[in-house]
């Protein structure tokens, strides 16, 4: 059965990672030119991101089989804006990724679908004291519950990698990295993020297996190399997180509980 793959790239665009942006546009064509270069079936959207602060939450650029199309999009994103806070509309860009137009499997085709979320930063919600829901208030994201969307990007068949942008993101890497793997995905510090994600797709497309089992056997030592991410800690953690909580409030008081104290 021949393989295709849509994919989605949620792009982080708050002025926090403005001086990675060149860097982060590099990295997206690093994964995203071999598999065109093998005229491989493949469908990119892009959703730009930035904070409820912001004059505009999200942009949805929809599947389109052009690279240059893609290319070009990827080449007009700027990064202004943020909240005061830090935090970012990580539940908003899921949200418009789940609405995409995905392909469905047929008889002839297997279709893999992949988000590709790259961010530098906490999602909103994340980071409240859980003991002050005042602060939570009319904030969609306490409606719209981050942690719930994983098991619907499940039951879509769909696979979330997240891709950080360090320094800044390492407060949040074991929720990344919960969230990530409770879909059959995982978490990925940005300066390794194009080798592994490349070579991921490609050896799905080429071996038809799918995503889920390629990223269980990924290198441990190719994710960490050269970053500030120490897999064997955060991912005590965020296993811990995936079988004990249910929901967002559950993370934040799982959170609270166990504070990080250090990597090692």
């Amino acid at each position: 059965m021949e393989t295709s793959m849509d994919i989605a790239i949620c792009l982080d665009c708050t002025s926090s990672v403005a001086s990675s942006l060149c860097q982060v546009r590099d990295r997206i064509s690093s994964i995203i030119e071999p598999i065109i270069e093998n005229k491989n079936n493949i469908r990119l959207a892009l959703i730009e991101f930035r904070s409820r602060d912001d004059s505009w939450v999200t942009v949805i650029h929809p599947f389109t089989h052009s690279a240059s199309t893609f290319q070009d999009w990827l080449n007009n994103t700027q990064a202004e804006g943020g909240s005061q806070d830090g935090t970012r509309a990580i539940s908003d860009a899921l949200r418009e990724a789940l609405k995409l137009e995905w392909r469905s499997n047929d008889n002839d085709r297997w279709h893999e679908k992949l988000i590709i979320m790259i961010t530098g930063g906490p999602p909103c919600g994340l980071l409240t004291d859980p003991t002050i829901e005042i602060q939570m208030n009319d904030c969609p994201c306490d409606t719209d519950d981050l942690w719930t969307m994983s098991d619907e990007l499940i039951k879509e068949n769909l696979t979330l990698a997240i891709v950080g942008i360090e320094p800044s993101v390492i407060v949040c890497d074991d929720f990344y990295g919960a969230l990530a793997k409770n879909t059959g995905g995982e978490y990925i510090p940005l300066i390794n993020a194009s080798h592994i994600l490349s070579s991921i797709i490609q050896s799905v497309i080429i071996e038809e297996d799918t995503l889920s089992q390629k990223f269980r056997h990924v290198d441990i030592n190719e994710i960490e190399k050269n970053s500030l991410y120490r897999h064997s800690f955060v991912q005590k953690r965020a296993q811990s997180m995936i079988e004990h909580c249910r929901t967002m409030a559950d993370i934040r008081q799982w959170l609270k509980n166990h504070p990080r104290l250090s990597q090692h």
